[in-house]
């Protein structure tokens, strides 16, 4: 049988105080990376900046096909391909040769 009506609002009152402490830790969602002067986003460097997501899919597919990495990005300017560092210079040079 349930205990007295004290017991019982005490456990709701605990289960409120466990959900608003567990909402209000993790209930901002991700923030995400905010970009520094140069647009890149933490280790990321940007590579190319185009206007549309479609372009930025072909030239990740054109990366790929030359086993270089990258990741894409919505900015202000457009649509961003962002490399590591050790990534980045090979997905330039890939780039310019057309």
């Amino acid at each position: 049988m349930v205990g007295s009506i004290g017991e019982l609002l005490m456990a709701i009152a605990f289960v409120v105080l466990l959900a608003g402490l567990l909402r209000y830790t993790f209930g901002q969602g991700p923030q995400g990376a905010l970009p520094d002067e140069q647009g890149d986003l933490g280790l990321l460097e940007t590579v190319a900046v185009v206007p549309t997501r479609e372009a930025a899919d072909v030239l990740v597919a054109k990366l790929a096909r030359e086993r270089v990495r990258v990741t894409v990005s919505r900015g202000e300017d457009g649509w961003r391909l962002l490399a590591f560092p050790t990534d980045a210079d090979d997905a330039r040079v890939v780039l310019r040769s057309s």
